[in-house]
């Protein structure tokens, strides 16, 4: 009887130790990808800023990136989109459409000169979300590189539709 509890404790404890190295390699690959799809879209977001001061759309001041971080956490893994904090103009919010379309043009500008692949056809980078909050800009950028994320703006698009 002692040697029956002794293999059952054993067995539950090498499914324990399994199942943490199994999370640990999970969770290591998932930053390493996730740093990566923000280097991309962080360079992608830099030179769409930067287009869009060239146009004079915005000045050099409201197109200085105060803070980017991940929005993975709050909608699951896999989810590449990440959230960029700009100073705000005046005029900002009455200019958020104008804002959101012209981002979008530069960051498909961006990924069809940089042959950067996205999951189906169409830009590989895409604003999902532009307001304004305590005087600054907030966006925020997805990355299609896999199908959680295009699952993520579908979502994001039920969420905004009234008729739903």
């Amino acid at each position: 009887m002692a040697l029956i509890i002794e293999i059952i404790i054993g067995i539950i404890i090498a499914i324990v130790v399994y199942e943490m190295i199994h999370r640990m390699i999970v969770q290591r690959a998932t930053r390493i990808v996730r740093r990566s799809a923000q280097d991309d879209t962080d360079m992608a977001v830099k030179a769409a800023l930067q287009r869009l001061v060239n146009d004079q759309v915005l000045s050099e001041d409201e197109a200085q990136i105060q803070r980017a971080e991940t929005v993975a956490d709050v909608w699951g893994r896999g989810v590449m989109a990440f959230e960029y904090s700009l100073p705000a103009a005046m005029d900002t919010e009455r200019r958020l459409p104008e804002l959101e379309r012209t981002l979008n043009v530069a960051l498909a500008s961006y990924s069809a000169d940089h042959q950067i692949k996205s999951v189906g056809t169409g830009s590989a980078f895409i604003v999902s979300d532009i307001w304004e909050y305590e005087d600054h800009l907030h966006l925020d950028v997805a990355y299609l590189m896999n199908e959680s994320t295009v699952e993520y703006l579908k979502d994001l698009k039920k969420l905004n539709d009234p008729a739903v």
